[in-house]
């Protein structure tokens, strides 16, 4: 049977997060029958173009004017004396949490009560443990669908994340994915024993075929490129140094930036400190068919991913799975899953974290030699296919999907 699945998510659809749209086509592929809830109104940005392939519809939960919840609260179809005992308990439980904005997040769970037995839904998926993912977790403790999440990287590595709080989402949830074997590891030392039986690891899935026209495209010589939010984890700032102790050496080189982020102005000034400024073009954010025409003129591709001062980093940086499919010789940095990525140093070049000398020799020397470019570009490709195939990630993700719908069925509802 197609499971009934809402994905509960903070905006829909947003530029930066290819990997849930890449998600949902996945699972509708396999014939799940998708809706999806943006709890806030998306962003006015550039749009991919595989978004028109999405069958789901997707609402925007109403502002807080709208939601209403009186109006669940004595809705007869919800039997109220029931209903009014069960936010009682839930907000004597979840209280106990300090969540933030315990108040509003528990006013969205009870008009997505009403919303998802209106639709049938039989389960929910959040992406990231935040407050998506909390709404989630407050709905079902209302009688509502079990739900599972997809913890990625500042939801669970920030300094301000509690343990506490994880420990009851996890825990609370019908299972947690996770995107790397590094997550995984983290989320043990952090959650208690009850959470940790639900992490799962499953890795981001790309349409693998996709990129890889880009591999037969013709490459400009001595063209970097890097993809990506423009903020501290990133690493641009390192980067930048490689680029500019490169330069010294090569007339030629140099670097395309795709993205934005609030780190923009700058990093576009500490390229014109550093002479880069007839160097470096910043692209802005651009939709996936863009990309894709990038990186099949790129000749290498370098992400020098760092942690931030809070703790936050990349867990598993799309744009790394979308170059090697696109057959472009790697560089990055051990942090979180990018070791799984490249197969620990098989299939692209890792250099230490924060060290521009090192990333500019790895640069350099990967420019200078189309022998090493070709055989990463080639193990780069079959890491893709075997790892990080669309079709074979959203399998697995449909059939946990079914076990959660089967496991609430004669079931109560409720954790509590």
């Amino acid at each position: 049977m197609a499971p009934r699945v809402a994905y509960l998510l903070k905006k829909f659809p947003r530029l930066s997060e290819t990997f849930v749209l890449n998600e949902m086509l996945g699972q509708e592929a396999l014939g799940a029958q998708l809706h999806v809830f943006s709890r806030r109104t998306p962003d006015d940005e550039p749009r991919h173009e595989q978004l028109a392939r999405l069958r789901a519809p997707v609402e925007n939960l109403p502002d807080s004017r709208g939601l209403d919840p009186w109006g669940v609260l004595f809705d007869r179809s919800l039997e109220p004396a029931q209903l009014l005992e069960r936010v009682r308990r839930t907000h004597e439980r979840y209280g106990a949490l300090d969540i933030e904005r315990l108040g509003p997040l528990l006013g969205e769970a009870l008009w997505l009560l009403r919303r998802t037995r209106e639709l049938g839904i039989e389960h929910v998926h959040a992406h990231f443990a935040t407050d998506s993912a909390l709404v989630a977790m407050l709905l079902h403790a209302l009688g509502g669908p079990g739900y599972s999440l997809t913890a990625h990287a500042k939801d669970i590595y920030r300094s301000t994340v509690s343990p506490r709080r994880l420990s009851a989402l996890v825990g609370d949830s019908r299972f947690t994915v996770t995107v790397c074997d590094a997550n995984v590891r983290h989320l043990e030392s952090l959650v208690d024993e009850r959470a940790a039986r639900r992490v799962r690891r499953l890795y981001n899935g790309i349409d693998v075929e996709a990129f890889g026209a880009c591999a037969h495209g013709t490459r400009e010589p001595r063209t970097l490129l890097s993809i990506g939010r423009l903020v501290e984890k990133k690493g641009f700032d390192t980067l930048l140094e490689a680029v500019a102790l490169l330069a010294q050496r090569d007339a030629q080189v140099r670097l395309d930036v795709i993205g934005d982020g609030e780190d923009r102005a700058r990093l576009v000034e500490r390229s014109h400190g550093l002479g880069l400024h007839e160097r470096v073009r910043w692209l802005g954010p651009l939709p996936q068919e863009r990309v894709r025409e990038h990186l099949a003129r790129a000749t290498v591709f370098a992400l020098s991913c760092k942690v931030g001062d809070d703790g936050n980093r990349d867990a598993l940086p799309t744009v790394l799975l979308e170059a090697q499919a696109a057959g472009v010789p790697c560089v990055s940095t051990p942090v979180g899953g990018i070791e799984e990525i490249l197969d620990f140093g098989r299939a692209g070049v890792l250099t230490p974290i924060g060290d521009a000398a090192a990333l500019a020799a790895a640069l350099e020397r990967l420019l200078q030699r189309s022998d090493e470019r070709a055989q990463l570009a080639a193990a780069g490709r079959a890491r893709a296919r075997e790892c990080f195939d669309l079709a074979q990630q959203a399998q697995v993700l449909f059939g946990w999907f079914q076990e959660a719908v089967a496991l609430r069925e004669g079931t109560c509802a409720s954790p509590m």
